[in-house]
């Protein structure tokens, strides 16, 4: 059984530190960017590391309800560490959108969706929500490059956006909890890079029964295959049960379900998009299960007490890549995984029969196949 990509060529660029130096950091309040930003002004952290070949990549990180980028620095300084930019964005998130569309729109599948594109741009779309251009994330995550571009200017800021526009194509988005939601809804309405979610979801209980939030079901313009999930089965907030429901909504579990990842055997995490763990937070923060995969404080740290345990995790998280098409074996089936576009099967390599209705997964008994049989990807 083989699996063909139609991009026939694989280019791989290996990346490495060109010297031991310490990462740059900066604690800005945006403010300082924009005169026009007057609240939600805690402190924006940027991060780069100089010594390390650069990727031309920014993981922009975006904190939970309530949170400020001070809280979340292990994770950025992990990106750096790789040779990405970083950059946690403070913005308008003094109250959980699931709670608010709770309370005010009830009944209502489009309301978390519309608010997350309020925060987002600015533009008047809930009536529960008063978020305008100037404290969007748009606003604020352009202002801040500006700023850094022009207070840093060999650090290569200035990289991710052009005039007024952000680059998207070069951004990462991440966020936990609330952010996550955020980085979601950035990567349905845009072509990042990737999108990674720490512990969150949308879930509407108007409906029944209850559901994800109809946006989660929405084709991304980030291809699904960039998606990764990152969550604790025993979060205190939001049910793991539920979280897998939201993971299916948008599509991550085409490539398996969930993999814990303290007890997987299996290399890079069995190359599965929706990863969980079952670890105990870190003292400081001993009951927080919804922090652990990310938060500073809840994160567990190894013996050497400095050391990320889940920094492994991170670094998968912000690096793997899954090929378009690939070929899973058991003894009574193969199940087939594969990027959206239409699946072709041939028997000789010559003629090629698209399967149409085909859907990732798509499990084929071994029974049901020819002595030999050939898949690939036909993409728009």
């Amino acid at each position: 059984m083989r699996a063909i990509s139609h991009k026939s060529i694989l280019w791989v660029l290996l990346l490495a530190s060109t010297a031991s130096g310490v990462p740059q950091e900066a604690l800005f309040r945006p403010s300082v960017t924009d005169p026009e930003i007057t609240q939600f002004n805690d402190r924006h952290y940027a991060v780069v590391d100089p010594a390390v070949t650069g990727r031309a990549r920014l993981v922009l990180f975006l904190p939970g309800t309530g949170a400020t980028p001070f809280l979340y620095r292990e994770f950025p300084r992990n990106a750096a560490r790789l040779g990405f930019h970083a950059l946690g964005l403070m913005y308008p998130n003094d109250n959980a959108i699931n709670v608010l569309c709770e309370q005010f729109a009830p009944s209502d599948p489009d309301s978390a969706g519309n608010a997350r594109l309020e925060v987002i741009d600015g533009s008047d779309r809930v009536g529960f929500l008063a978020v305008n251009s100037i404290d969007s994330i748009q606003n604020r995550l352009l202002k801040a490059l500006q700023y850094l571009q022009a207070t840093y200017p060999s650090q290569g800021w200035g990289q991710y956006y052009s005039g007024s526009s952000l680059r998207w194509d070069k951004l990462i988005v991440c966020g936990h909890s609330q952010g996550s939601g955020m980085a979601a809804m950035l990567a349905k309405t845009r072509v990042t890079d990737r999108c990674i979610i720490f512990t969150g979801m949308d879930w509407w209980t108007g409906g029944a029964p209850p559901r994800p939030y109809n946006w989660m079901f929405t084709l991304p313009q980030t291809p699904v295959d960039r998606w990764y999930c990152f969550a604790h089965e025993r979060d205190q907030f939001l049910d793991f049960t539920e979280m897998q429901a939201a993971a299916a909504a948008l599509d991550v579990t085409r490539y398996g379900a969930y993999e814990r990842v303290e007890s997987s055997t299996s290399d890079g995490y069995g190359s599965r998009h929706f990863l969980s763990t079952n670890l105990e937070p870190a003292p400081a923060q001993s009951s927080s299960y919804h922090g652990c995969p990310v938060v500073d404080a809840a994160t567990p740290m190894q013996a050497d007490g400095v050391t990320p345990v889940f920094e492994p995790v991170w670094d998968y998280l912000l690096l793997h890549d899954t090929q378009p098409i690939t070929i899973k074996c058991t003894p009574s089936s193969i199940s087939i995984i594969f990027f959206p576009g239409t699946l072709e099967q041939s028997d000789d390599l010559s003629r090629w029969t698209p399967q149409p209705a085909a859907t990732s997964p798509l499990v084929v008994p071994r029974s049901a196949l020819p002595f030999r049989s050939f898949y690939r990807l036909r993409t728009p």
